[in-house]
């Protein structure tokens, strides 16, 4: 497989660069990785004691096959653009990560085709997308309650489901609830042991859609019912984590809404990379 690198913006629109689009990359340098790293002198031996992954830029030249008509089809592109993303396949695999165009320049047209160096800034780490669903159904059993409550609850209602986390940090998921719930909780797990929780304190019961973002730059709780968002923060059970990160390596994911009713818990996150 030859390798394919395009830009995609917030709305799906691709700006490739190949011979097909007439825009191919002559040099590229700043697909590789380093580290910051602090060390401390104990008489003559070094201990590393922080470590931190830098802000990556990638330079790249750009050949417009057609002339001035590719560089102002580069050019609209990016002034309609508010969010990039980054596109890398190779054999290993396709990740991406979000960028911005920080320059572009414009060469003389030589036997009507024109350079541009280009420098892109970097946002964030390579990234690879998955999710995992989990369904539950009525499992029986749990305590019926005799006043006006629609449905029936119970403690032992959960279900489970295996995820692996192939890169190298913990990861932020984003976690969206469907159906009625009561108290309901979401359990990461490895090796037996339960490693982080998130449990709400809420009690619906028209069946709303509960989004928990732990993104550290955008983390929020929020219920969606009927078009509109309610601020669900203070909702929280805060003697548990709540915002929750998948750790490296294997992991069950536990979902208990707390009801004896079908429920849905889905869950996404991006597997994060300093290489392709």
């Amino acid at each position: 497989m030859r390798r394919k690198l395009y830009l995609v913006n917030e709305v799906g629109s691709t700006f490739y660069f190949d011979y097909v689009h007439n825009c191919i990359i002559e040099e590229l340098d700043g697909f590789g990785f380093e580290f910051e790293i602090d060390y401390e002198d104990f008489d003559a031996r070094f201990v590393e004691t922080k470590r931190k992954i830098p802000q990556r830029t990638i330079d790249l030249t750009l050949v417009f096959i057609d002339g001035y008509n590719g560089f102002t089809r580069w050019r609209e592109f990016l002034t309609k653009s508010k969010e990039l993303r980054l596109f890398y396949e190779t054999t290993a695999g396709k990740k991406y990560c979000y960028v911005n165009i920080k320059s572009s320049s414009k060469a003389q047209l030589e036997s009507g085709v024109l350079k541009s160096q280009v420098k892109i800034d970097c946002l964030s780490l390579w990234l690879v997308n998955k999710s995992a669903h989990i369904d539950v159904t009525d499992s029986g059993g749990g305590k019926i309650y005799t006043y006006d409550y629609p449905y029936v609850y119970s403690v032992s209602f959960n279900g489970k489901v295996t995820v692996v986390n192939d890169s190298p940090r913990k990861v932020p998921l984003l976690i969206k609830l469907y159906g009625n719930c009561y108290n309901p909780r979401v359990i990461i797990r490895q090796n037996g042991v339960d490693v982080q929780t998130l449990r709400l304190i809420v009690d619906e019961r028209d069946e709303p859609l509960i989004v928990i973002s732990s993104d550290p730059i955008n983390q929020y709780i929020k219920l969606v019912y009927g078009g509109e968002e309610i601020d669900y923060y203070d909702k929280q059970d805060f003697s548990c984590e709540n915002f929750l990160f998948l750790p490296p390596g294997e992991s069950e994911i536990f979902f208990d809404p707390g009801v004896r009713e079908e429920a849905t818990c889905e869950i996404s996150f991006r597997e994060e990379y300093i290489a392709h």
